[in-house]
Formats: structure tokens, sequence, C-alpha cells
């Protein structure tokens, strides 16, 4: 047994000193896209990782990543649909079945994106290596993602077999209960952090998937040096969801963890009678549009850039300094705030 006495931090644990411009900055002025796209993902979960989002987020530049039930024959009519193909990600297991499905779309349609994603990479190295390695070779121009991990051990495996993209996260997100049923995980700044000083100049982009709870949480997953980042349940409320349910008179969107009993009973995954449930099953208050919550994200995002005195997202990573704290914010009149 060893123990690792180095501090790790989540976003929590810190702020993001502010430092004056060399030049008037406005909000307005500040390029947020990258490659013309914002890159804020929404999760391949199975209330938000739909076409109908990909169409509204379209209008916004943002990309989303497909959840993998989708059937062949859904996924076909729906993309005719689409109004950005290359802002949609499709999702793939490395089960036999899976790589079929996703292989014959993929010789139909041109996804921004085919996302590697499985509940354990750690426990099947040789899948997640022999997925990528196929779809690399099979798709060489589509970019391949990978994921999840929460440290450097996997990622030049990864890399070696076709990988153009980490996804970075073991049990931060809200609707993943892996590190209090399991014990596993790394606080996610810390594992962004140095993902990010390991994949510099190896030609590897970062995705930041999970434990945003705030725009201001979002700000610190760029500053940390995150290409994307993905957020999940901070949208997981909005009124163009799936799996929206009317109890007593109220909409709720039942949203639930990817690891939880909930979508065992959706997929029967393998060896289902050894698995321990790892996610939540929530009821979340429909509270608005999603796009709500994207434009906070977009005006938070051109506000820190502000504070730091940058004029582009793509240069936060290079001048930003977090600095440790024990108590973040005045929160005595919270609960009186409107709309809460």
């Amino acid at each position: 047994m060893k123990v690792d006495n180095n501090i790790k931090l989540d976003f929590d644990d810190v702020l993001i000193r502010p430092k004056p411009s060399k030049q008037p900055l406005t909000r307005k002025d500040i390029r947020i896209n990258v490659n013309n796209m914002f890159p804020v993902i929404i999760a391949n979960m199975l209330s938000i990782g739909t076409y109908k989002i990909a169409n509204i987020m379209a209008d916004h530049a943002i990309p989303v990543f497909l959840h993998k039930e989708y059937t062949l024959d859904q996924h076909l009519t729906n993309w005719k649909t689409l109004k950005k193909p290359h802002l949609a990600g499709v999702t793939s297991g490395v089960q036999a079945w899976d790589k079929e499905k996703t292989t014959k779309l993929c010789e139909q349609v041109i996804p921004g994106f085919i996302n590697v994603d499985i509940a354990n990479t750690y426990a099947n190295v040789k899948g997640m290596c022999d997925t990528i390695y196929y779809y690399k070779m099979k798709f060489p121009h589509i970019p391949i993602v990978a994921g999840n991990v929460c440290d450097t051990s996997l990622i030049k495996k990864f890399a070696d077999h076709g990988a153009d993209i980490i996804k970075v996260g073991v049990g931060p997100g809200s609707g993943c209960k892996t590190r209090s049923e399991v014990g596993v995980g790394i606080p996610q700044l810390s594992a962004i952090l140095d993902i990010v000083q390991f994949c510099k100049g190896k030609n590897l982009q970062v995705i930041a998937d999970g434990g945003c709870v705030t725009s201001g949480d979002v700000c610190k997953a760029f500053c940390a040096g995150a290409d994307y980042v993905m957020i999940g349940g901070m949208v997981s409320g909005s009124k163009e969801c799936d799996n929206i349910v009317n109890k007593d008179g109220k909409e709720f969107v039942n949203f639930f963890g990817l690891g939880s009993n909930k979508q065992y009973e959706l997929t029967k995954p393998t060896q289902k009678e050894y698995r321990p449930n790892e996610g939540r099953n929530l009821m979340i208050p429909v509270t608005g549009s999603i796009t709500d919550v994207t434009n906070q994200i977009k005006g938070a995002i051109r506000s820190v850039c502000t504070y730091v005195g940058v004029n582009d997202i793509k240069d936060l990573y290079d001048n930003s300094t977090f600095i440790r704290v024990n108590h973040q914010m005045n929160r005595s009149l919270e609960k009186y705030e409107i709309g809460k």
C-alpha cells in the first residue's frame, strides 16, 4: 500500500488571480470560439446527448456527443436532420456489436468526433487500445476521443494507438457515484492540470469531463489548460431534454448516470450481477432552456478573459494563476436569491 501525500485540488479549492490587462478589454471583443466552435461539449447522456439538442446547440456552435443507445436506423434517419454534422460526435464502446454499428454509421456519414467511451478504461486497456486503433485505421480523418482517465498512466498507450483527444474525469460528474461507492478518483482540477502538462507537445488535446457546477468552474477548467469542457449536470434541468416526466403538475427530467442501475436496466451490460451502482438516478426540476446555461458560460468565459488580461480563450492557460483558498464566496443571502 502506498500513500501519495501530494496535494490534489478541485475547482472549489482555488480562485483565479486577476491581473491588469495591457490594453483595454471589453467582453464583446473576446474571441471565445476555436476552429469555428465554442469548445463546451454536451455530454453523451441519454437525456441530453440527443439529436434534438444537437440541432439547438448547432445555432450556438456548441458540439454535442450523441449517446450510444441510438440504433443504426435511428442514427441514419436523424443524421439527415442535423444542421451542422461536424459538431456531432458519435459514441462507441469496445464491444463487437458497438463497433459494428459505429462502423456502418461512419461509412455513410462523417461525424465531428468518434468518442470511445467505457465505464472503466483501467480495467480494459487492451479493449480500449484495440478499438482506438481500429477506428483510426478505418476513419483516419475523424478525431478519436478516448476516455475516461484521471492520470497520465494510459495516455501514451492511447495516443500510440491513434487517440487524438483524451477525456479526463473519473467520478467528478453530478450523475456519478464512483468516488463514494468505490472510493476511486483524483480531484478534477489536479487531474486536468497534470494531464494537460503531459499532453503538451504531443499533438493531443484534452476534454475536461465532469465536475463543473457553475460557469466559474468551466472557466477554471479552461484556465487549467483544457481544450474542451464537457458538461452534463449543468444542463440536466433543461426543457429541451429527453426523459421529461410530469409529477403532481410539475415537470422533471429523469437524469441518470451512465453507471447507474437505471442505465443498466436500459442497456443490459455484461456481467451486470457483478457491477455496483456507481451512478445516480435523479429527478431534476425543469428550470429553463439549455441556452440559458450555455449563454451564461459564454459570458463567463468572456469575463474571465478580461480579468486575466487576454482577448482569446486560447490564451487563458498561459496567462492564468490559481490561488489556493479555503473559502470562496459569501453565501449569507443565497437562500433569498430569486429563481433559486
